[in-house]
């Protein structure tokens, strides 16, 4: 029952966000808007969006406000994927199961894609009818999420570009800026909208920055051992890349999943009841698919 209301829950946000971004993407037509409306609407579990608005359903938040919000962060996440796809990153050819966007528009379209969504999604914030206080955090907690000590740095560190040598120290922390760090802000958005003491913005924050460790962690685990028929996607897609699988054994692997999870729930327990939104559906998303 738990697992069905988890699902009705990710679907309708998916749907209201997907009219969100809708809207915010029916300018005039051109090549330009044709490749950023294929590369954005109609893909995508949503969690980040799912995320942002769990967390404000603990505060009093308007949903309108919340959409907005949610589909500047799915922006980001569209253009971030777009970027990482292109030859010069992770010259994949594939995205959600169709031509990724440099294969389908062609590469300088790709990357002017990427340059046209990141202020598109600061501009979506900047029209936010909440008070001024509000809404300069959410714009300055994104900028400095996708920024050179976000998610920017994390890419760079995935190209080999930092020097470093791969330990799982540097994949932990790697993983943290190119994954965890837009979970974590999605799930903080919530709260800043809501107002919510920064106690409380730093606990969801945690919460989503454990949760996109896991998530990650498990995605290499499925890659690797996962079973295509359920997951829904090809397996060993990353057999050329360091993934957590290059430090921990599958096993080993899976048992550091479940820990990150309780500790992501624990963040949780200053909200009491009201927490079980999000510690569903992260039990949900991380032990549900193999």
């Amino acid at each position: 029952m738990k697992n069905k209301l988890i699902t009705q829950h990710l679907q309708a946000v998916a749907c209201d966000v997907e009219e969100t971004l809708e809207c915010i993407l029916s300018s005039a037509p051109s090549r330009l808007h044709e490749a950023m409306r294929y590369s954005v609407l109609g893909g995508g579990k949503r969690f980040r969006s799912y995320l942002t608005w769990a967390s404000s359903q603990l505060f009093d938040v308007s949903p309108q406000d919340v959409l907005q919000t949610a589909a500047a962060i799915e922006l980001i996440q569209s253009y971030s994927l777009v970027h990482d796809d292109l030859p010069c990153m992770d010259n994949a050819d594939l995205r959600r199961g169709k031509p990724s966007c440099h294969k389908r528009f062609g590469e300088a379209t790709a990357i002017l894609v990427g340059d046209a969504l990141i202020p598109l999604a600061f501009q979506t914030l900047a029209s936010l009818d909440v008070a001024t206080k509000v809404r300069l955090e959410l714009i300055d907690g994104l900028a400095q999420t996708i920024g050179s000590l976000g998610l920017a740095a994390g890419q760079m560190m995935d190209l080999g570009q930092e020097g470093l040598h791969y330990t799982l120290e540097t994949l932990l922390e790697q993983q943290r800026l190119k994954t965890g760090v837009l979970f974590g802000f999605a799930t903080e958005a919530g709260a800043i909208l809501g107002g919510a003491s920064i106690e409380k913005r730093q606990a969801l924050k945690s919460y989503g920055l454990l949760f996109g460790k896991a998530f990650q962690m498990k995605d290499d685990w499925l890659d690797a051992c996962g079973n295509e028929q359920i997951i829904g996607k090809p397996c060993h897609q990353d057999v050329d890349k360091f993934t957590f699988l290059n430090f921990l054994s599958p096993e080993l692997l899976e048992e550091t999943v479940a820990s990150t999870l309780q500790e992501a729930i624990k963040t949780l327990s200053s909200f009491g009841k009201r927490g079980t939104l999000l510690k569903e559906f992260a039990i949900f998303s991380l032990c549900e698919e193999k």
